[in-house]
């Protein structure tokens, strides 16, 4: 299995709990997870990240740029593709604007989500977000998991299970 981490789970980690003046055990963890290729990410969620201008941009550029996987690739394009008439057809559920908002082709979560789809059984996917059955206004990315059957879990059942150490 390999960790697919959202880009909320990068920013809130950074912005919060595991800043970068206290927390650098975790981001070597990280890293060292990447290397031995338990974890990394996709190039969406490099792309959202690097919009920023703080110490996590840095930080990827200069530490975990080589974890980001393509999504270029012909499998994941089909998926993604599937996915989005999936949220074309959700309308009865989610409102428009977060049918719109998930579609935007700047959004990771369906990327990520298509990504980890395209091989079924061999990523979990890495959010912050909560599964919600009554969420309207977004649809979050452990909702749309549900739907096609793929794991999911939140950044500390990730480093539980890779029995991370402060």
């Amino acid at each position: 299995m390999i960790y697919l981490i959202d880009s909320n789970t990068f920013m809130t980690a950074a912005r919060t709990f595991y800043s970068f003046d206290y927390g650098t055990k975790f981001w070597d963890f990280l890293e060292e997870q990447a290397r031995n290729q338990v974890l990394a990410s996709i190039d969406k969620v490099y792309e959202e990240i690097n919009q920023g201008n703080d110490a996590l941009k840095n930080w990827i550029n200069d530490n975990f740029i080589k974890y980001f996987l393509k999504t270029k690739e012909e499998l994941i394009i089909q998926k993604y593709a599937e996915l989005m008439q999936w949220a074309e057809k959700q309308n009865k559920h989610y409102r428009r604007n977060a049918i719109d908002d998930f579609m935007k082709e700047e959004n990771a979560d369906p990327w990520l989500i298509a990504f980890a789809n395209s091989i079924r059984g061999n990523y979990i996917v890495v959010t912050f977000e909560k599964y919600n059955q009554n969420q309207r206004n977004k649809i979050p990315i452990p909702n749309v998991c549900k739907v096609f059957n793929i794991n999911y879990c939140d950044l500390f059942q990730m480093l539980k299970d890779l029995k991370f150490k402060l």
